[in-house]
């Protein structure tokens, strides 16, 4: 079994250099660290989270609350976002506990209080989340992956969907078009709005707007269609479109089929482009033009943002927007 003595042997440091790599103390500068941890990748070290947790007093464990109305709603991007969560508490020195309870608000009660874990994520963050004052009365560190409409002084991590909208939108007027439509996330699945939908539809359509382009938006009640249909239901209700901005995982897979079927060549009869995690893209081979997220990025964002709030609980809170690369697939036509 590799010990921490054998690290420090590999790394040419002290055990007690590596004990406080492990805890991230701020006084072991990033090049020891990184030394460090490229020694424990090396070595195959792994925490003893168990050990570890005697001697700091911590659990030495995250808890994620996924919300639980969402469930239902089959989403890729959400099971990748768990396994990068996940991923990057363990190499933090962190397990991560999935929680998910039908009462979120009681959940963050009974975790806080029962002391089982050190801080908290909230996943799938509504503009309105009730949560937030839940995690609040706890009195439990935590960090939003999402931005609701007031955070009341907790830190917040996700992806910039207002840049990803002004970069799309600036696209499509580059190729001189004038009227398009706007495939997203069906809001109403979360009750009162998924963060992320709501902000990068109200972008899209203030961009629009501004560089003057026609953006249609299909009426809430397609919304929640089966993503096959609602994208025909789109191209029926808006024939004279030359493009279209698509942001839900489930419609995006379903696309190419689609228009196989309607006989519509992209871009020669149809311009697309998409906001989709990277992998998703690159393994499923989503032939568009994309604004790729990053989901690594963001969660290990997260994950740092909710240490670092652990270890200064009096820090002043913060908004982390993580900036997404545009690949351009030739798939957005030049008019």
């Amino acid at each position: 079994m590799v010990t921490i003595t054998d690290v420090a042997r590999e790394a040419g440091v002290s055990k007690t250099t590596v004990s406080y790599v492990i805890s991230r103390n701020p006084r072991i500068s990033e090049e020891t660290a990184k030394r460090v941890r490229g020694a424990m990748s090396k070595l195959g070290y792994v925490v003893n989270h168990s050990a570890r947790a005697l001697s700091t007093s911590k659990t030495m464990t995250l808890g994620l609350q996924v919300n639980a109305a969402e469930n239902r709603r089959v989403s890729l991007t959400r099971g990748a976002y768990l396994c990068e969560l996940a991923d990057f508490a363990r190499q933090n020195g962190y397990d991560l506990l999935l929680m998910s309870n039908r009462n979120g608000v009681e959940g963050i009660r009974g975790i806080a209080s029962a002391g089982k874990v050190d801080g908290l994520i909230l996943m799938d963050v509504t503009c309105e989340d009730p949560r937030v004052d839940a995690a609040i009365e706890a009195g439990i560190p935590t960090v939003l992956l999402g931005l609701p409409d007031d955070p009341k002084g907790l830190d917040e991590v996700d992806t910039d969907f207002e840049r990803a909208a002004r970069e799309l939108i600036s696209l499509f007027k580059r190729k001189g078009h004038r009227e398009i439509a706007l495939v997203h996330t069906p809001e109403e699945s979360l009750g009162k709005g998924a963060n992320f939908a709501v902000r990068f539809r109200r972008s899209v359509m203030d961009e629009a707007e501004a560089m003057g382009i026609t953006l249609h938006v299909p009426p809430r009640q397609d919304w929640s269609m089966p993503p096959a249909e609602k994208l025909r239901n789109m191209l029926t209700r808006y024939p004279d479109i030359s493009g279209v901005i698509i942001d839900d995982d489930n419609t995006i897979i379903s696309t190419p089929q689609v228009l196989l079927e309607l006989g519509v060549s992209v871009p020669d009869d149809l311009s697309v482009a998409v906001v989709v995690p990277d992998v998703l893209r690159e393994q499923m081979r989503i032939p568009y033009t994309a604004i790729d997220i990053n989901l690594p990025a963001v969660a290990q964002e997260a994950v740092e943002t909710m240490v670092r709030r652990i270890e200064h609980t009096d820090a002043p809170s913060v908004t982390r927007l993580v900036s997404q690369p545009l690949t351009d697939l030739g798939s957005v036509k030049t008019l």
